[in-house]
């Protein structure tokens, strides 16, 4: 995404964000909230704000943990923020309950209230967890040693 067309979102989920909140989005405040992440001239500047707002608006626009599945986090590449899913992602992951409404969310979808098809459309969150395993080097195994570790440790 080039940085005219990335400034130009970042404004818009800023916004929304605002507006979700409650709050009367101020244009004059958009630039100095903008500049606590950096430097305005460089992209990733505005790549962390944008990961920032759309995180941020998942977890506080989430109203059915099943929603984040469905469609929050099921990035396709037809999607224009498909390029950041997983800094998105991550930063989601920041929230301390937020792997709960993951949990929670899948737990909705494999009930009986969804259909197969239903499971099938949400592909682009299970591509999303299984780049984000391959990303960080860690098999399901080795994330269930280290959890095994920890509690080995406790005793």
């Amino acid at each position: 995404m080039k940085l005219q067309e990335l400034k130009e979102k970042v404004y818009e989920c800023w916004t929304d964000l605002n507006t979700f909140k409650g709050v009367l989005a101020q244009p004059e405040n958009f630039i100095p909230e903008m500049q606590t992440f950096g430097d305005l001239r460089r992209k990733d500047t505005w790549v962390k704000a944008l990961v920032r707002f759309e995180s941020t608006f998942a977890y506080r626009s989430c109203l059915d943990a099943w929603s984040l599945i469905l469609y929050t986090f099921n990035f396709t590449p037809d999607r224009w923020d498909y390029e950041y899913r997983h800094a998105i992602f991550e930063e989601f992951l920041m929230y301390s309950d937020a792997i709960d409404l993951i949990k929670l969310g899948l737990e909705q979808l494999y009930s009986v209230d969804f259909t197969q098809k239903d499971r099938e459309e949400a592909h682009g969150f299970f591509e999303l967890v299984a780049e984000q395993q391959a990303r960080r080097g860690l098999s399901a195994n080795d994330i269930w040693r280290l959890r095994g570790a920890k509690a080995a440790q406790a005793s």
